[in-house]
């Protein structure tokens, strides 16, 4: 079998219920319509159902109802941090896996080796095997299953029209797509590498456009947008080879906050070395104790790649809130983790 794109890992590559109006908080998921294919849509939801019959051909899922809880889960807010239906269903499929299923298939690989002692079983040898005890549980474990495809699938962004995105997963875990494995490959590629950089590259040009007009905020030559909003030591600003302490929120252009110290609840320390080049940049316009906003063009951000799988998209420009506490050295950091180091192992003799 042609090998898949694994969306699983895609979406590791990063609010209300439907309403009335099919639309979701996130302008990126509607219903679509039956009338009008959406070839992306379908393309996603068809390569999930391939690459689900054939990672676990074992496992006789109730589609409609797997396909149902995923949507639900996409015209939920992409804010969601916590959502009770996902770690409910979390905990069902991690019963289900591994104290269930494992033994039916331990029990199903026995039988066949009785049978065969030089037997090597092959995915084929589960086709016909159903691991579901009954239909309740099918139904249960279908739910849950969708539950977490929609809940991983929801912060991508993607343009999804859940009728065709619902009918590619079905019609191809019953082998009547009317695209094949490569067809789904083509069309999510062609979204990834061309659609989808070009459009948040214009769509990012013209958020900074309108940023740039706002009160107090600065243009660098390099393009980066920055506003000082509290002003902090003008004589003590970090270099690029300084490490810096600060607290942060960076956001999408939609409002999305995808990374936050705050929700953390603690600051964090690294070198301006290793991080965004807007950031390098940014940080060494404020002073220690200031806090400053910046708007990130995505050639200063992740470039035209993205986080490689997270919620942050190709040419995505980006906003960041930085408080920036401390201001060390390199060599300031290493005495300083040197004196912990010895104070440690003397507490320790």
């Amino acid at each position: 079998m042609k090998k898949l794109i694994n969306l699983a890992a895609i979406v590791a590559l990063a609010g209300a219920m439907v309403a009335c109006s099919g639309k979701s908080y996130y302008e990126g998921v509607s219903k679509g319509s039956k009338s009008e294919v959406d070839s992306l849509s379908y393309a996603v939801g068809a390569n999930f159902g391939y690459g689900i019959v054939a990672d676990t051909p074992d496992l006789k899922f109730d589609w409609e109802t797997l396909v149902d809880a995923a949507e639900v889960e996409l015209f939920k807010s992409p804010a969601i941090t916590t959502d009770e239906d996902h770690e409910e269903a979390l905990k069902l499929l991690q019963e289900f896996f591994n104290e269930k299923r494992r033994p039916r298939m331990d029990d199903r690989a026995a039988e066949l080796i009785k049978e065969d002692s030089t037997r090597q079983l092959t995915r084929e040898d589960f086709i016909d095997f159903d691991s579901f005890e009954n239909d309740k549980e099918r139904k249960e474990v279908s739910e849950a299953y969708g539950t977490d495809i929609g809940v991983r699938l929801r912060p991508m962004g993607l343009p999804l029209k859940t009728y065709w995105f619902k009918k590619g997963m079905v019609d191809a875990a019953k082998n009547e797509a009317f695209m094949t494995i490569d067809d789904t490959q083509r069309h999510i590629q062609l979204f990834y590498m061309d659609v989808l950089p070009l459009k948040n590259a214009e769509e990012s040009k013209a958020w900074l456009a309108d940023i740039e007009k706002q009160k107090g905020v600065h243009k660098t030559e390099s393009g980066l947008l920055y506003r000082i909003d509290r002003e902090g030591d003008n004589n003590v600003k970090p270099t690029a080879e300084d490490i810096v302490k600060v607290d942060y929120e960076g956001k999408l252009r939609n409002g999305l906050v995808f990374d936050s110290s705050y929700d953390r609840g603690e600051s964090i320390e690294f070198p301006l070395s290793g991080v965004i080049p807007g950031w390098t940049e940014g940080m060494q316009l404020v002073g220690k104790g200031g806090q400053i906003t910046l708007w990130i063009p995505g050639d200063l951000a992740y470039g035209a790649h993205g986080s490689g799988g997270g919620a942050i998209g190709p040419n995505e420009a980006l906003e960041f809130k930085v408080e920036l506490h401390d201001v060390k050295t390199k060599a300031q950091a290493e005495a300083e983790a040197a004196a912990a180091a010895e104070a440690q192992a003397q507490s320790a003799e």
